[in-house]
């Protein structure tokens, strides 16, 4: 009976251990252990188990969705797959992610055999960011208006001018503080930026030590805020060096520093107001605030320009500052549809398509083949038609044209022209790489961005 009895208890001993490893498997899963591997368990098929990520997302992308295809060295191969710090879950190629957030992310996916499972998962980080529909490149940093109309800033903080909360650099973009969507336009001055609201209001941030936040005071401030009776009835911003001017209701009105009367209200007294500019209450369809000037284009195409005339930039033919609107010289017979100011000097795009450019020329920024200054409009060569857009930025101009491709000319410093080199150029050069597909242009101080479309 003893020898019996040790016989069913080896047996049964048996049988237990039998049961639990039939079910070891669904244990660690419940525990979150990936077999073997998690258990310490080493076979020689492990050295074969290798996994490959054979397609992915950009490295770049705007896209919230991302699609993985992988393979195994030693088919056929089960997979897991682990997003982020997600868990691990097993999954089969393709893999689509969906509704994926902005920002960086990690793909990671391991292929396993005879329940081996590759120690060194394949991985894949890209980030996603919201794709623009504008951009502002500024004299020290670049905001961009995403799809939903939140706004984005990078660059110098120093004034606040990103509106972060802080003073704090950054050299990627970030947040503006409670603008996350209703932004249609954004422009940026040296320390501060203003943005433009669906509703037609305007709000500034960062520096105002001039008064360019037109709070009606001289508090800066590190988060929008409204300026003062501009909440709604605006079409248009703009915003110099230390003042902005926007177009509302037909008019323009401007604030801010105001030495060299840029403001164009007659005087050359700063406000941190808004202040009607003399005799452009109404019939004006464009307006830009250059560095230390600003210009209109009035409804039947004529070209208003005050401030800061030492070369020429305000293109009356004289050398002369005004702190009132004065005439551009030579385009009563030509049309204009749009302006843009830069630091000293000023283009104009035509109903034609064509550009032309005045002022400060040392660097050829306009375009017309020489570096002679000119204090009224020459054309730039080679470019009579076929453009839609232009940017003046710091000593260089670029353009859109009607094929979405970008062109630049003037200063090259820093590679602004994007053209390969550090050469200046006196006419137009095309931007390497954007000979399609770009929607919008912005020539800042020494750089220059585009968006796709």
């Amino acid at each position: 009976m003893k020898g019996k009895g040790f016989l069913w208890v080896i047996i049964v001993a048996i049988l237990v251990l039998a049961g639990c490893g039939q079910n070891q498997d669904s244990a660690r899963d419940e525990m979150g252990f990936d077999n073997d591997e998690d258990f310490g368990v080493i076979s020689s098929e492990q050295s074969t188990v290798n996994t490959k990520i054979k397609s992915k997302p950009a490295l770049v992308t705007s896209s919230t969705s991302a699609t993985f295809k992988f393979v195994c060295t030693s088919a056929p191969c089960e997979f897991k797959c682990k997003l982020d710090s997600n868990a691990w879950k097993k999954c089969k190629s393709p893999k689509t992610y969906t509704g994926l957030s902005e920002g960086a992310h990690t793909f990671k996916v391991k292929a396993g055999k005879n329940g081996v499972w590759d120690k060194s998962p394949a991985e894949y980080s890209w980030t996603i960011l919201a794709k623009a529909i504008d951009v502002s490149a500024d004299i020290y940093h670049t905001c961009a208006i995403t799809g939903p109309g939140g706004v984005k800033c990078w660059g110098n903080n120093d004034g606040g001018q990103l509106g972060t909360g802080n003073t704090t650099d950054s050299n990627v973009p970030v947040n503006v503080s409670s603008l996350s969507s209703g932004v249609s336009a954004i422009s940026g001055g040296v320390f501060h930026t203003c943005v433009l609201t669906s509703s037609g209001g305007v709000k500034c941030w960062g520096d105002n030590s001039a008064s360019q936040l037109g709070t009606g005071d001289n508090n800066s401030s590190l988060i929008p805020v409204d300026v003062s009776g501009l909440t709604s009835g605006v079409s248009a911003i703009s915003s110099g060096y230390y003042h902005n001017c926007v177009l509302k209701s037909g008019g323009v009105k401007c604030w801010g520093w105001n030495f060299y009367g840029q403001l164009g209200n007659g005087s050359n007294t700063n406000s941190n107001v808004p202040v009607d500019v003399s005799d452009l209450t109404s019939g004006i369809s464009a307006i830009s605030a250059g560095y230390y000037h600003s210009c209109a284009v009035t409804t039947d195409g004529a070209v208003k320009c005050w401030g800061k005339n030492d070369n020429g930039q305000l293109g009356n033919g004289n050398n002369n500052n005004s702190n009132v609107p004065v005439n551009v010289s030579g385009l009563d017979s030509i049309s204009i549809s749009e302006i843009s100011a830069g630091n000293a000097h000023t283009c104009a795009l035509t109903s034609g398509g064509g550009v032309k450019c005045w002022g400060f020329n040392r660097y050829g920024q306009l375009g017309n083949g020489t570096t002679q200054d000119s204090y009224t409009p020459v054309d730039v060569s080679n470019l009579s038609s076929d453009v839609q857009a232009i940017s003046t930025g710091g000593y260089h101009t670029c353009a859109l044209t009607t094929s979405g491709g970008v062109k630049c000319w003037g200063e090259n410093m820093f590679g602004k022209l994007g053209n390969g080199n550090n050469v200046n150029s006196s006419i137009p050069v095309d931007v390497s790489g954007l000979l399609s597909g770009i929607g919008a242009i912005s020539a800042g101080d020494n750089h220059t961005c585009a968006v796709t479309t």
